[in-house]
């Protein structure tokens, strides 16, 4: 049995829950294809990267003091233990020799707290670094997941606004009167890709899919098309509402 052209307008509403069907699906792929988003996530990850590194540097700069003050504390130990010695007497060549001992490790007790001292310089130069830089860190970070949170939302309407047009398009095709012009729309919609547009009004002398004006010699033919025939473009193919 030819299709109804009875039937023809029935199918502009469901061309429109199509279209927009096809809209939310081509969003979400913007959405999560959208550059802008994923260079806010490559810059946070190395604004984590960047944070995790000054925090290992400014760990490293704490250790090295820590392990300035042990050696400052274990030198001045010796020393302390040495004078304790030489208080105490003994013969002229044990106490020249503790002095002696006494008078190195006086060297190495000041040259290890200038190293001390070099070491505190450098964790809290690193500190002051880490002060300075974490504020741009954070902004990035904080930026990112902003983006991420919005994609995540408007993806989430998305996807409640598809679930809702689908269950919309499931009861208008199954209600369409005309199963063989719903066939022939849905090949036509799915032709060369999908998302082409299948059936549209036409109006002065317009097709309202590719929006093409037709000649008065191939409007007239259209218009002149016969009623067991459904109208098309002739540029576009689209099944024409008259």
């Amino acid at each position: 049995m030819s299709p109804s052209r009875s039937s023809l307008p029935g199918l502009l509403e469901l061309q429109g829950v199509d279209s927009r069907l096809l809209t939310t699906v081509n969003r979400a792929r913007q959405l999560q294809t959208a550059e802008s988003v994923a260079a806010l996530l490559q810059r946070r990850a190395q604004a984590v990267a960047a944070s995790r590194e000054l925090d290992a540097v400014v760990t490293a700069a704490e250790e090295g003091v820590t392990a300035a003050e042990a050696k400052v504390e274990e030198i001045r130990a010796k020393i302390t233990r040495d004078e304790t010695r030489l208080n105490a007497g003994g013969t002229s060549k044990e106490l020249m020799g503790i002095q002696h001992q006494i008078a190195t490790l006086v060297a190495q007790r000041d040259a290890a707290e200038e190293a001390q001292l070099a070491a505190m310089d450098r964790a809290e130069e690193a500190a002051a670094d880490r002060q300075r830089k974490l504020p741009l860190l954070r902004a990035a970070d904080a930026e990112a997941r902003t983006a991420v949170a919005e994609r995540d939302a408007e993806l989430a309407e998305l996807k409640t606004e598809h679930e809702r047009l689908s269950a919309e398009r499931a009861r208008l095709a199954a209600s369409f009167p005309d199963p063989a012009l719903l066939a022939r729309y849905d090949e036509l919609r799915t032709a060369r890709g999908g998302g082409r547009i299948a059936v549209a009004r036409y109006e002065n002398g317009t097709c309202g899919a590719c929006g093409t004006r037709l000649s008065p010699a191939d409007a007239a033919t259209l218009e002149a098309t016969p009623e067991a025939v459904v109208p098309q473009c002739p540029e576009c193919s689209v099944m024409l509402v008259l």
